[in-house]
């Protein structure tokens, strides 16, 4: 057959289940076989939660304690990123297709895949583009978050578009170091996320998606074709779903060890909010630094015993940042 012939099934779960918005890709990727069709999944979950990624330790970068005072769900899926708070105003893409119809270099899949969504915002008027392998910005601010991999036989591409994002939300659940961590990371996510409302006035799913998948169709140069989940599917679906939830998987890396906050969190391409200590003349130093590449663009430093470390910190900018603490001992040594 000739593959431009060959339909995509298309699912269009539309506003559902929190779990099945995670569950169903899954599924299909672990039932798929060489004869199963090609599927294109786009769905928006109907309450929020947070979503970890598979080599993630749940205590290192979220506070259960919070998660559980709001009585917000947890996941864990089984392809690798950093943990994101999903809810209704983002629109989710999830390409699950066969291996042997795919390319071999993942880097390849990826701007296959996203080629899609960066012509859709395009079509809009918006200044989109793809950086990284699997980032999409417009104007030099992320608008998306994605993330791939394989699941059995099937290669895994899912991602989220931002009508709209609840910029404290997030920061609420994250396990950080100290307060200042996540002060400078809450800031960051302001500064280097952007939504569809922020943007344009066509920022509704109606319009979002029939321009997603006419550009999915094109991308892949093949039909799209409506169809329904198969009966073992939607079991798989069911067994998939209490599986991301469970204890046992929500827990998985842990080695007994005490599990310490994270030291380090992407915001964006390239942008990263990093935390250190150093000790100098009987104060322990806390700092944390957003970083762009290897420079420090801001440093909030604090310690113990208590000491005014602000008129410092904007010496930092533009230091690499192995060298602060050369630095420090520089400046106040």
């Amino acid at each position: 057959m000739d593959e431009r012939q060959n339909p995509i099934r298309l699912l269009r779960l539309g506003l559902t289940e929190s779990w099945r918005t995670q569950a169903v890709y899954h599924a299909v990727a672990e039932a798929m076989r060489v004869d199963s069709p090609d599927t294109l999944i786009l769905c928006r979950p109907r309450e929020p939660y947070l979503c970890l990624g598979y080599h993630q330790v749940y205590d290192e970068v979220l506070d259960r304690k919070e998660c559980e005072q709001h009585n917000v769900a947890v996941f864990r899926r089984q392809l690798g990123g950093g943990a994101t708070y999903l809810d209704s105003d983002q629109v989710f893409y999830q390409c699950v297709f066969h291996h042997a119809r795919a390319p071999i270099l993942f880097q390849e899949i990826y701007r296959r895949v996203l080629s899609a969504p960066v012509a859709a915002l395009r079509r809009m008027g918006l200044n989109a583009e793809l950086r990284e392998i699997n980032e999409i910005e417009v104007d030099g601010r992320r608008i998306a978050g994605t993330g791939g991999g394989r699941i059995a036989e099937a290669c895994v591409v899912v991602g989220n578009l931002l009508l709209d994002f609840d910029y404290q939300a997030l920061p609420r659940f994250w396990r950080t170091p100290w307060e200042s961590f996540r002060e400078l990371a809450a800031r960051a996510l302001c500064e280097r996320i952007t939504t569809l409302r922020h943007l344009t006035a066509d920022a509704a799913t109606e319009v979002l998606e029939p321009l997603l998948l006419d550009a999915f169709a094109e991308a892949f140069g093949r039909p799209l074709r409506e169809g329904t989940l198969t009966p073992e599917e939607e079991h798989r679906s069911e067994q998939v779903a209490a599986r991301m939830a469970s204890p046992g998987y929500l827990n998985l890396h842990r080695n007994g060890e005490p599990v310490l906050p994270m030291d380090s969190l992407k915001i964006s391409a390239n942008v990263f909010i990093r935390a250190e200590e150093a000790q100098m003349n009987g104060h322990r130093v806390r700092g944390s630094f957003r970083v762009r590449g290897s420079t420090i663009e801001e440093a909030r430093l604090e310690s113990s015993p208590a000491r005014s470390w602000q008129p410092l910190e904007a010496s930092f900018e533009g230091t690499e940042f192995d060298l602060w603490k050369s630095r420090l001992l520089a400046l106040a040594g």
